[in-house]
């Protein structure tokens, strides 16, 4: 999400929030400053009001933390959301977070969370802008990928006579065959 976007959509809430106040005055006979404090009310809970889609925290607390620059960290009792229970993968990450947080332990699990959607409102209003911003994307990191492979065939490689060198420099260069070490 851009920072443009997120801005706008703070704008859109006020813009909804002015157009149903103005509604529900009509409707209920009252003041458009009532029904808007009223809708205020509303969103300032919604801020507030721990979020199971946020492990447990509020949007104000999610949103104050990236201000600061604080990693929203997920707190250890909502630890095992993050992970699927039929994943060897995901087990042994849950084991080793779990272990992290042990009495006695000299550190967090270190898991934290962002929020970048996979999709944006925008992308449900405007499929066509969304279809041709991939394809754009698409096109960018294919471009990426091609120069970053032609610069590693071009470097020279001096640790040959070194076989974890070599192995490490083949698994760091694998992905950009296409050809994934795992």
């Amino acid at each position: 999400m851009s920072i443009a976007e997120a801005a706008l959509y703070g704008d859109l809430v006020r813009h909804l929030r002015d157009l149903c106040a103005q509604q529900l005055a009509r409707l209920k006979g009252a003041s458009i400053e009532s029904e808007r404090a009223a809708l205020d009310d509303l969103i300032r809970a919604w801020f507030f009001t721990p979020q199971d889609d946020l492990y447990g925290l509020t949007p104000q607390r999610v949103i104050r933390n990236e201000e600061l620059g604080f990693a929203n960290a997920i707190p250890d009792d909502r630890l095992g959301d993050l992970f699927e229970d039929d994943c060897p993968l995901c087990a042994a990450m849950r084991a080793e977070a779990e272990a992290d947080m042990a009495p006695g332990s000299d550190h967090d699990h270190g898991w934290s969370f962002g929020l970048a959607p996979d999709f944006t409102l925008l992308d449900e209003y405007d499929p066509e802008g969304s279809d041709e911003r991939w394809r754009i994307e698409d096109e960018r990191m294919e471009v990426s990928q091609a120069a970053r492979k032609a610069e590693a065939q071009a470097m020279p490689f001096t640790g040959a006579d070194d076989p974890d060198l070599a192995c490490h420099v083949q698994q760091e260069r694998a992905w950009l065959e296409g050809d994934l070490p795992f």
